[in-house]
């Protein structure tokens, strides 16, 4: 190990046994979801600022769907930050979508000048610069995309990059795609699937014009706090969530809400 990861080491550790002497509450941090039903299941209030986070869609065909929230979440974090935004995914996307749609973000409140798209070669390059990223405290949050059934992702990685995230304060939103769940040091897990639009009150319903996006989400581990599921709405206005129901259907494919209508904005480009 070189000199200069050695210092970093014991600099993460001694922080971290320095948070739990003094009980560790009184420095995290975290950032609200705009919706107490979910934030109060959360242990710090909010998602921790300083963690891994993994997001995963509930089948192939939600990816899209879980793009979306995962948009959401990353404008959450920088709400109160004037830093961009990284998304991280490698020259051949992981999931088979295409790329990342500008219009389509921009709908949800992304402006391209939030954005900084890093596209490293393959996976083991992925992780280093979202660590990389992380420790240079450069950027409101991480976004990274990778597979979660990459043989490059692992307990051991997880921990480093749970380690840069709690160094820098800074959120990392790790996008597994739809693979199931594997070993990880994530302080939440969130498991997302399509759920039909929002309605437009001034509008006639026989337009079938889409409203404000909705996801059916679970939140299906939260060390130190609660699991649930519900459906969410996505005000872009206010930079917040806010829970249209709480779902009781889990998101196991055996009972699912209809698709969203197909003129809703993509968030990738396959063309």
């Amino acid at each position: 190990m070189l000199p200069l990861e050695k210092e970093r080491l014991i600099a993460g550790l001694k922080a971290r046994i320095a948070s739990h002497e003094t009980g560790g509450r009184g420095s995290v941090s975290a950032f609200s979801l705009g919706a107490s039903e979910i934030d109060r299941l959360l242990p710090d209030g909010g998602i921790r600022r300083g963690a891994l986070h993994e997001i995963a869609a509930s089948a192939y065909r939600d990816i899209g769907a879980a793009t979306g929230f995962l948009v959401s979440l990353a404008l959450c974090s920088g709400r109160n930050s004037s830093l961009p935004i990284l998304w991280c995914e490698t020259v051949r996307p992981p999931f088979d979508m295409g790329r990342l749609y500008g219009p389509g973000l921009s709908a949800f409140g992304m402006g391209p000048e939030r954005l900084v798209l890093a596209m490293p070669p393959n996976d083991t390059d992925c992780l280093w610069t979202m660590e990389e990223a992380l420790r240079s405290r450069a950027f409101a949050a991480v976004i990274g995309e990778i597979d979660g059934r990459s043989s490059a992702l692992n307990l051991a990685v997880t921990r480093r990059l749970q380690l840069a995230a709690e160094e820098s304060a800074t959120p990392l939103l790790l996008f597994t795609g739809h693979a199931t769940e594997g070993a990880s040091v994530a302080v939440t897990r969130w498991r997302v699937a399509s759920a039909p639009s929002g309605t437009i009150s001034y509008v006639d319903e026989r337009e079938m014009l889409p409203g404000a996006p909705r996801w059916e989400v679970a939140l299906t581990r939260s060390r130190g706090g609660q699991p649930g599921s519900w459906i969410v709405e996505w005000d872009e206005a206010m930079c917040a969530f806010g829970v249209v129901s709480r779902s009781r259907d889990s998101l196991s494919g055996q009972v699912r809400v209809s698709e969203p209508s197909p003129s809703i904005m993509p968030f990738r480009q396959t063309a």
